[in-house]
């Protein structure tokens, strides 16, 4: 089972969810008709969260859309989409946050003239273990009577378990499909006979562009985060795509290019020797996420050709071990 870092999981959620078209379609398939019909979804836009307080921003990463109303009334509708690779019991108190935060940004803002909008919170899970938290905010407290009820927000999330859903249960245009199916069977061996099938629907995309765009993505996603799955396994599968094995040799290598090129960056004053160490950090943790100790190891590395054969494996290695033991 992987034990990829959640960030990698992410990464491949935000390129899906912040194409208006993919939230539009997740919309029309998953929520309710009474819902649903309400909604003007051609106005629908993804928008920036950054009237979130600073302190707050790195809990407030994930997907925010907005749209309008049929009947014209000046409510504006948000859709909070909550991405989770794990359970979270408290993941009630991160939407309340942010439902303040936005309601408190039109108050400040000089927008409370009209209604305050109208937010729907929606998690979107994948996790191997099974969602067990309730989804009602009420549900965290306890209280001694019921008087107390009064004073408790009240509101619930809707769950979208992925997991957990029958794979002909699954719904949605061609790239909602492909990323449910990627996150359903990422945590299990069974992805390996299932990748020619998911990249074979890939395939029927009616542009090229956007295949070779997604594919991209969904390479990248596959090569970090499913650590049952080798380079062999991924270029079988892509004999189900014309532009499938064009491409896949350029994906490992622009991965390492990308950490390679930041840690350049950040590294550039104290040499080329600390720009590998930081491009080879940022990989690692990308991929398997390091502890304090593993980042030590790393820093303390004084050989330029021991972090050039670590950035090398880092790709391709099944466990952090196996890309560690190249330092000492």
């Amino acid at each position: 089972m992987a034990t990829s870092s959640p960030h990698i999981h992410d990464h491949l959620f935000k390129q899906v969810f912040t194409r208006a078209e993919n939230v539009r379609d997740f919309i029309q398939s998953y929520l309710s008709e009474e819902i649903v019909s309400h909604l003007e979804l051609e106005s629908l836009e993804v928008v920036n969260s950054s009237y979130v307080d600073a302190e707050l921003s790195e809990y407030f990463s994930d997907v925010v859309v907005k749209t309008s109303l049929k009947s014209g009334d000046p409510a504006e509708v948000y859709f909070l989409f909550e991405h989770k690779s794990g359970p979270e019991r408290f993941a009630r108190v991160q939407i309340l946050q942010y439902m303040a935060c936005t309601w408190y940004y039109h108050v400040r803002e000089g927008l409370g003239s009209a209604p305050l909008p109208l937010i729907i919170p929606v998690v979107i899970y994948h996790g191997a273990q099974s969602w067990k938290f309730s989804r009602s905010f009420e549900d965290l407290f306890s209280f001694p009577d019921p008087e107390f009820s009064l004073y408790i927000p009240k509101f619930e999330h809707i769950l979208h378990d992925i997991s957990h859903l029958d794979a002909k249960e699954l719904k949605g245009n061609i790239v909602l499909q492909v990323t449910q199916l990627l996150f359903k069977y990422i945590w299990f061996p069974e992805l390996r006979e299932r990748l020619p099938e998911i990249l074979g629907l890939l395939g029927k995309l009616s542009e090229k562009e956007r295949i070779t765009e997604y594919l991209q993505v969904i390479l990248e996603y596959v090569f970090q985060a499913a650590e049952q799955v080798d380079v062999q396994d991924v270029r079988k599968a892509l004999q189900k795509i014309p532009e499938g094995e064009r491409i896949m040799p350029t994906i490992a290598e622009k991965l390492r290019e990308e950490g390679m090129q930041q840690g350049m960056q950040q590294g550039m004053q104290q040499g080329e020797l600390q720009g590998r160490r930081i491009a080879l950090t940022k990989l690692m943790n990308r991929k398997f996420s390091l502890s304090s100790e593993e980042e030590s190891l790393i820093t303390a590395v004084q050989e330029q050709r021991l972090l050039d054969q670590a950035l090398d494996a880092v790709l391709t290695a099944k466990d952090k071990a196996e890309v560690l033991s190249l330092l000492r």
